[in-house]
């Protein structure tokens, strides 16, 4: 089989195939030997008469073989690459065509899968904010606090959300891939790309969850927030009645990000995978 990869969770990949075999070969040789014998008999008869009573033949041979030997060695380099790695993977994995036998914690490979990016707007806002465009910038009421490093630290167990829908299968499932700022995906690609057509998933089988059940450290702040906001809004209501607005604007002592939510309260379920690599199969004619 041969592949393409979009994106692979590496050391998850690599302990697996450990696990299924920890020899890795790293270089080969080839040995060839061509062997020639060859047997040349040289036969000769002499005949002679001993007083014309005995009749005397003699006979006198000689045999030799010769062997030719020759010995070719070739040295080859093996590369061990992701893919190859990947590949003895993908060969254990049971391909699924539904979920009803299918059991947590299986290694599983789906294909013909539409992506489709769950928390794009969210995520959109993180990477900019991640992207140094706010270093250096001093906010009022912060006493110096460095705001980039305040998001980094939230935005370390961030990931992106995205949605499946396999061809022929009526349930969708859930994928989610860290967001490491970097490159995250391999050879260049973009998360954009794997909205393009259809993909392959490699990955282990979680059960059934909720989209809100994928939580990160940024979304528990956010809701926190949210909370605070509102309880603190109350309190002032509820309060201060009759006390009339000042004509000054009461300046914010915090700074006021406004994030859009993923978080959407829905019921569904997803099949959940717990995601190892997903490839694009690539077709070679015959």
């Amino acid at each position: 089989m041969i592949f393409n990869i979009y994106y692979i969770n590496f050391a998850k990949v690599y302990e697996i195939k450990m696990m299924l075999s920890n020899v890795i070969t790293l270089g080969g040789e080839l040995h060839s030997e061509n062997t020639d014998d060859k047997e040349i008999d040289y036969r000769g008869k002499l005949g002679f008469k001993f007083l014309s009573i005995f009749n005397v033949d003699t006979e006198a041979g000689r045999k030799t073989t010769k062997s030719d030997s020759q010995k070719v060695l070739e040295t080859f380099e093996i590369k061990t690459t992701k893919s190859i790695i990947l590949s003895e993977i993908i060969n254990k994995s049971h391909q699924i065509k539904e979920f009803s036998n299918v059991n947590e914690g299986q290694l599983i490979k789906i294909d013909n899968v539409h992506l489709s990016l769950e928390n794009e707007a969210e995520l959109r806002t993180v990477k900019l904010f991640n992207s140094g465009s706010f270093k250096g910038i001093d906010i009022p009421g912060m006493n110096g606090l460095d705001i980039n490093n305040l998001f980094n630290s939230m935005f370390k167990d961030y990931a992106y959300k995205m949605k499946g829908k396999i061809e022929g299968i009526e349930d969708a499932i859930l994928v989610k891939i860290p967001l490491t700022f970097e490159s995250e995906f391999e050879s260049s690609y973009s998360v954009d790309d794997l909205f393009i057509g259809k993909v392959s998933l490699v990955g282990l089988y979680k059960g059934r969850i909720k989209l809100d059940s994928l939580r990160n450290s940024f979304e528990f702040f956010q809701e926190l927030g949210s909370v605070q906001n509102i309880s603190t809004n109350t309190g002032n209501n509820a309060g201060n009645q009759e006390i009339q607005d000042s004509q000054y604007p009461e300046q914010e002592t915090t700074p006021n990000f406004v994030f859009a939510s993923s978080r959407n309260g829905s019921n569904e379920e997803y099949h959940y995978i717990d995601l190892l690599a997903i490839i694009q199969n690539v077709n070679i004619p015959s």
